[in-house]
Protein backbone atom coordinates (compact mmCIF):
# COMPACT_ATOMS: atom_id res chain seq x y z
CA UNK A 1 0.00 0.00 0.00
CA UNK A 2 1.83 3.08 -1.39
CA UNK A 3 0.59 6.41 -0.49
CA UNK A 4 1.20 9.00 -2.94
CA UNK A 5 0.24 12.30 -1.29
CA UNK A 6 1.88 15.72 -3.46
CA UNK A 7 1.32 17.41 0.46
CA UNK A 8 3.91 16.04 1.94
CA UNK A 9 6.08 15.60 -1.26
CA UNK A 10 5.46 19.31 -1.36
CA UNK A 11 6.54 19.41 2.07
CA UNK A 12 9.77 17.62 1.72
CA UNK A 13 10.84 19.25 -1.06
CA UNK A 14 10.43 22.79 0.71
CA UNK A 15 12.35 21.42 4.03
CA UNK A 16 15.10 19.85 2.09
CA UNK A 17 15.71 23.26 -0.15
CA UNK A 18 15.43 25.09 3.20
CA UNK A 19 17.87 22.87 4.82
CA UNK A 20 20.62 23.35 1.97
CA UNK A 21 19.94 27.52 2.47
CA UNK A 22 20.65 27.44 6.08
CA UNK A 23 23.79 25.64 5.01
CA UNK A 24 24.47 28.50 2.72
CA UNK A 25 23.86 30.22 5.39
CA UNK A 26 25.77 29.10 7.79
CA UNK A 27 28.76 28.97 5.33
CA UNK A 28 28.40 32.81 4.90
CA UNK A 29 28.31 33.76 8.64
CA UNK A 30 31.12 31.48 9.09
CA UNK A 31 33.60 33.82 6.56
CA UNK A 32 32.37 36.76 7.39
CA UNK A 33 32.95 35.89 11.22
CA UNK A 34 36.22 34.85 10.27
CA UNK A 35 37.16 37.89 8.17
CA UNK A 36 36.22 40.20 11.54
CA UNK A 37 38.58 38.14 13.68
CA UNK A 38 41.17 38.46 11.19
CA UNK A 39 40.33 42.36 10.81
CA UNK A 40 40.96 42.70 14.02
CA UNK A 41 44.05 40.66 15.23
CA UNK A 42 45.47 42.23 12.31
CA UNK A 43 44.88 45.71 14.43
CA UNK A 44 46.29 44.57 17.44
CA UNK A 45 50.05 44.39 16.01
CA UNK A 46 50.67 40.79 16.72
CA UNK A 47 53.98 39.23 16.42
CA UNK A 48 54.02 36.47 13.60
CA UNK A 49 54.51 32.65 14.79
CA UNK A 50 58.45 32.98 12.89
CA UNK A 51 59.17 36.31 14.99
CA UNK A 52 58.71 34.84 18.41
CA UNK A 53 60.10 31.92 17.54
CA UNK A 54 63.48 34.12 16.53
CA UNK A 55 63.21 36.34 19.36
CA UNK A 56 63.01 32.61 21.33
CA UNK A 57 65.81 31.28 20.32
CA UNK A 58 67.56 34.59 20.98
CA UNK A 59 66.80 34.52 24.72
CA UNK A 60 67.62 30.97 25.20
CA UNK A 61 71.16 31.96 23.82
CA UNK A 62 71.58 34.84 25.59
CA UNK A 63 70.63 32.60 28.94
CA UNK A 64 73.07 30.12 28.38
CA UNK A 65 75.98 33.07 27.79
CA UNK A 66 74.98 34.67 30.86
CA UNK A 67 75.13 31.19 33.21
CA UNK A 68 78.46 30.68 31.36
CA UNK A 69 79.47 34.06 32.59
CA UNK A 70 78.71 33.85 35.85
CA UNK A 71 80.34 30.81 35.94
CA UNK A 72 83.57 32.31 34.91
CA UNK A 73 82.94 34.77 37.32
CA UNK A 74 82.39 32.82 40.05
CA UNK A 75 85.82 30.86 38.98
CA UNK A 76 87.69 33.90 38.71
CA UNK A 77 86.65 35.18 42.39
CA UNK A 78 87.18 31.71 43.92
CA UNK A 79 91.53 32.76 42.26
CA UNK A 80 90.77 35.94 43.69
CA UNK A 81 90.14 34.70 46.96
CA UNK A 82 93.17 31.99 46.98
CA UNK A 83 95.32 34.39 45.49
CA UNK A 84 94.70 36.57 48.45
CA UNK A 85 94.87 33.89 51.05
CA UNK A 86 98.15 33.15 49.85
CA UNK A 87 99.18 36.05 50.03
CA UNK A 88 97.69 37.52 53.06
CA UNK A 89 99.85 35.34 55.62
CA UNK A 90 102.66 36.40 54.56
CA UNK A 91 102.25 39.94 54.57
CA UNK A 92 100.33 39.63 58.01
CA UNK A 93 103.31 38.55 60.10
CA UNK A 94 105.35 41.66 58.33
CA UNK A 95 102.88 44.14 60.02
CA UNK A 96 103.25 42.67 62.84
CA UNK A 97 107.50 42.84 63.04
CA UNK A 98 107.05 46.43 61.62
CA UNK A 99 104.78 47.36 64.46
CA UNK A 100 107.09 45.37 67.02
CA UNK A 101 109.60 47.06 65.63
CA UNK A 102 108.28 50.87 65.57
CA UNK A 103 107.11 50.19 69.33
CA UNK A 104 110.54 48.41 70.82
CA UNK A 105 112.26 51.87 69.55
CA UNK A 106 109.82 53.95 71.23
CA UNK A 107 110.22 52.23 73.83
CA UNK A 108 113.97 52.71 74.19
Amino acid sequence: MQINNRILDDLTRVTNSALGTMTGVKGEVDALVRQQFEKILMGMDMVTREEFDVVHDVAIKAAERIDALEARIADLEKRLETAESAAAPASKPAAKRTASKSAAKKDS
